[in-house]
């Protein structure tokens, strides 16, 4: 089983913020850079919940991820990082979902 690469470093993440590449919901902000591979990092704000909460909403974003990745739908060769606002939270599972496919569609979209 393959992993999904991940950005953990604070200068890779302001790489790609600065890059002012971005895809902006009521739900997430989205920063994308052209690469040669996949990679993604996820950004919970410290002021929506304690560590165990952002934890919890990552592996939550995490599980979708991998499951769109498994059905073939992020095959796009971009560095990302995917912040979080608070209405994204409470949300179901189903639901970040959706609002996860619908963000990589737009990518996609994007990509051309």
């Amino acid at each position: 089983m393959q992993k999904i690469r991940s950005i953990k470093k604070n200068w890779e993440f302001q790489a790609i913020i600065n890059k002012k590449n971005q895809i902006v919901t009521n739900y997430l902000i989205f920063y994308y850079v052209k690469s040669d591979f996949f990679e993604i990092g996820i950004s919970v704000p410290k002021k929506f919940a304690n560590a165990v909460k952002r934890n919890y909403y990552k592996r939550q974003i995490k599980n979708a991820l991998y499951i769109l990745w498994k059905k073939g739908e992020i095959f796009l060769n971009f560095r990302v990082v995917l912040i979080a606002r608070k209405n994204f939270l409470p949300l179901s599972f189903e639901t970040k979902y959706q609002k996860l496919a619908k963000i990589f569609k737009e990518l996609k979209r994007n990509e051309k």
